[in-house]
């Protein structure tokens, strides 16, 4: 067994820019090796609009998204196994590419390597995507003959047993993937749906199946809270209350198997790629302790991408300051429509901690000098409203002082403290001290990351 790791990168977004995304630190952090000698191969794409020439009208548009979700097909073609562990990241296009890429998975299957000149041959299928029993036919017929080690779920498993020769119930193992974590999927694609026949130019995109589907075991969505153009509308699950209860678990749970989650900040102080972290580091923390919880090695050395996280509540909530000079896509983007996020979270277990805690900040420490109130939170003003003033906690958590420690199954913050200081007595420093995600002190779960004062 290995673990394929895919991560989709942002449109504009690059391997050598200067400031990167959480999807590539997250790439930067996956060990090749994991405990148990198990290896970890991870893809990288850059986002659309990312290569010279093609910055409008790929960024802009969305021009060279099939072609992002073509490359990580053919990867996964070429390098996954029955039993192997997928794992699929992505911010904002990146984020869509890499729900549309579950979406060509649960259609077509992972092809055999020995049928890999057919992969074309498998999005355009992807492409012609359609509800109805002919279409279905079409496909469980094309994935018994280039996709017949493995089945995408147990309705065509019962269909091979009664229509593939010598096939016996069970001898293909279904195909799961073990987790999804995206940063504010953002599906524009095409010209600006409020321009004249936009919805009849569109159309041609229309076959990106983007629902959280059932093969997934866990997924996370971190949503901005703060982004305001209206062409940058998330795209959002609607089926998680269904998904968890069909796993028997409480949708509101913080280990929840499946979640969606606002935190502060316009579309990149969530997914990164600015000189500013602090919003950006609070939703990466999140993906990632979902992501350890599922199995992923994450590198946690001294030197890593983790320990230096410096997570905060009160960063600006614009992560980058606007560049010098003339930029074309800059100047498209910046004269957009804006509006408010609606609907925004409906329950208050869909807004983070870290938005609360904002929520309840002193305007003096925030650098707008206002109380934060967004439009998108307003339905849920008054159970806001209702937290006990110390949910703020500390202030920011210094460069220094600070040990990382990987949760494990069945700690306590006594444990810990027991484990780390020879005494339990240090549970509550160590709760203070990650009040940026912690609303209790038994809000653990295993895979999380807890940062510890040091002795």
């Amino acid at each position: 067994m290995k673990r394929l790791v895919l991560c989709f990168d942002g449109s504009w977004n690059r391997l050598d820019a200067p400031h990167p995304t959480n999807v590539l630190l997250t790439a930067e952090s996956v060990m090749p090796m994991a405990d148990k000698s198990v290896g970890q191969i991870t893809f990288y794409d850059e986002g659309v609009g990312s290569e010279d020439g093609d910055a409008f009208v790929g960024g802009v548009f969305g021009a060279g998204l099939v072609k992002n979700l073509s490359d990580g097909y053919r990867f996964l073609i070429f390098n996954y196994s029955p039993g192997d562990e997928i794992f699929v990241f992505g911010f904002s296009r990146g984020a869509y590419t890499a729900r549309s890429f579950i979406g060509l998975l649960s259609t077509c299957g992972i092809l055999h390597r020995q049928h890999a000149r057919r992969a074309n041959e498998a999005v355009d299928l992807y492409k012609r995507r359609r509800i109805s029993e002919l279409f279905q036919e079409e496909v469980l017929r094309f994935r018994s003959e280039c996709s017949p080690h493995i089945c995408v779920s147990d309705r065509e498993d019962a269909w091979r047993t009664n229509h593939v020769a010598q096939y016996r119930k069970g001898s293909s193992p279904l195909l799961k993937v073990k987790y999804l974590g995206v940063w504010d999927t953002v599906g524009a694609l095409g010209i600006p749906r409020y321009f004249v026949l936009a919805n009849a130019i569109n159309r041609i995109h229309q076959f990106h199946d983007v629902s959280l589907s059932p093969i997934v075991e866990q997924a996370r969505h971190a949503v901005a809270i703060d982004e305001q153009k209206v062409d940058f509308e998330p795209t959002l699950w609607e089926n998680l209350r269904e998904l968890n209860l069909d796993r028997h678990a409480n949708p509101e749970s913080a280990d929840a198997p499946y979640q969606q989650m606002w935190f502060p900040g316009r579309h990149g102080s969530v997914g990164g790629g600015g000189e500013r972290r602090g919003l950006s580091d609070l939703a990466l923390e999140w993906i990632w302790d979902g992501a350890r919880q599922a199995g992923l090695d994450l590198d946690a050395s001294p030197q890593s991408h983790l320990a230096r996280l410096r997570s905060s509540h009160r960063e600006n909530l614009i992560n980058r300051d606007k560049q010098a000079g003339f930029n074309p896509v800059g100047f498209v983007l910046d004269r957009l429509p804006t509006a408010a996020r609606q609907p925004g979270p409906q329950r208050l277990h869909e807004v983070s901690p870290m938005a609360r805690r904002r929520w309840k900040e002193r305007p003096i420490n925030l650098p707008e000098a206002q109380a934060y109130r967004p439009a998108t939170l307003r339905p849920l003003e008054s159970e806001l409203d209702a937290q006990p003033d110390d949910i703020v906690g500390v202030p920011e958590q210094g460069d220094e002082g600070f040990l990382i420690y990987i949760v494990k199954p069945n700690d306590t913050l006594e444990r810990i403290s027991d484990q780390i200081y020879g005494t339990p007595a240090k549970a509550e420093a160590i709760f203070q001290a990650n009040l940026n995600k912690l609303s209790g002190p038994g809000d653990l779960h295993s895979g999380q990351s807890l940062r510890l004062p040091a002795i």
